[in-house]
């Protein structure tokens, strides 16, 4: 499992789940403007892109600290641990990797995604270990994702698994509640 700390929202209800490349394939293919956030929130591009496995956008992120693992080799979860709280598990989702990685993304980020603005910060922000980026084979996987809470050096911490399973490309989306509330409180 890949694990990362103090993972925040840089102050917006979201993140985003997605290769940077295949997104910025999806906004030439369908004459996006570089406003990514507009355009989601003002037409059906943000439906389309995650029913393609371009992103999975999840909300109601609220704004603390995050424990992120993405779970790529099929380990026992986290939260099969005894000091370990499950609050949810969403399955049915689908990401398409082209370039061999697979990024935590905030607003700010899609609110300019051109190659010398969101693109360019993201990929800095990466390497120097404020955003988060997994190295992943392309291909197509089906995303588990579960939140809760987890013990980190003894505080319990909300924390989300990014379970994710290399699958054929035909196999479909069974998303039941796009909208779903990603919400980790007590």
């Amino acid at each position: 499992m890949i694990k990362f700390t103090e993972c925040l929202n840089d102050t917006w209800d979201y993140f985003f789940l997605t290769d940077p490349a295949n997104l910025v394939r999806f906004k030439h293919e369908h004459h996006l403007g570089d406003d990514l956030m507009n355009e989601f929130t003002t037409n059906e591009s943000a439906e389309v892109a995650v029913q393609k496995g371009v992103m999975i956008p999840m909300g109601g992120i609220i704004n603390q600290p995050y424990t992120i693992f993405f779970n790529i080799d099929n380990e026992p979860s986290i939260f099969t641990k005894d000091t370990s709280s499950l609050v949810f598990e969403k399955t049915g989702y689908i990401l398409e990797v082209i370039h061999n990685e697979i990024c935590v993304v905030t607003v700010p980020y899609l609110k300019n995604w051109t190659k010398d603005g969101g693109v360019h910060r993201l990929k800095e922000a990466t390497e120097l270990g404020v955003r988060q980026k997994i190295r992943i084979a392309n291909g197509i996987y089906a995303i588990t994702i579960l939140g809760g809470f987890t013990l980190q050096d003894g505080i319990e911490e909300a924390t989300f698994e990014f379970q994710c399973k290399a699958v054929s490309a035909d196999t479909p989306h069974t998303i039941e509640d796009i909208g779903f509330p990603f919400m980790i409180e007590k």
